[in-house]
């Protein structure tokens, strides 16, 4: 787990063209993945293998969706204890989220990734609910990136306000 001082939360930016058409032709590609369902658990099982010899007591997580966020607060997202049984609602974006107000700061943050570059910077849908959230946090928790190969790319020409990840995994392997 690294820990790092809080930097200034960045505030929303315009929409990047580049970014934007690199986010359309990754998505594009994923969608044609005929194998996503297998690519999807072999990146699971690679998940929970290593998260085996990480010692958290708090892991945050994503529903899987199109969107990025859980739960938001404005614009950053917030964390709410889950369990298998937990009442769920409908939260923002149509995403199902705990029903409760209680929230929670993750000792370790898994996030979705459209696009993980070779230095861990990661492309999302655009919105930048991660960098801000990440961002505020005082003490910063651990990342985790998750990505389907085909995601994966040189460089996604990472801004001032992009936080890299510190570890990403896809259906090969480690980043």
């Amino acid at each position: 787990m690294s820990f790092r001082p809080p930097t200034p939360a960045p505030k929303a930016l315009p929409p990047d063209p580049k970014r934007g058409a690199m986010r359309a032709r990754l998505l594009a590609v994923r969608l044609e993945l005929a194998d996503r369902e297998v690519r999807s658990r072999v990146i699971s099982d690679r998940l929970l293998r290593w998260l085996r010899t990480v010692p958290v007591t708090r892991l945050a997580f994503y529903w899987p969706t199109r969107a990025e966020a859980e739960v938001t607060a404005g614009q950053l997202l917030e964390f709410a204890p889950w369990t298998p049984r937990a009442a769920m609602k409908p939260g923002d974006f149509g995403i199902q989220v705990p029903d409760t107000r209680e929230r929670i700061k993750p000792q370790l943050l898994v996030v979705p990734c459209v696009g993980l570059d070779e230095k861990r910077y990661r492309l999302g849908y655009g919105a930048g609910f991660y960098d801000r959230t990440l961002a505020a946090f005082p003490v910063r928790p651990s990342t985790v990136g998750i990505a389907f190969d085909c995601g994966r790319v040189k460089s996604i020409d990472p801004q001032p306000h992009d936080i890299p990840l510190d570890l990403g995994l896809t259906e090969s392997g480690a980043l």
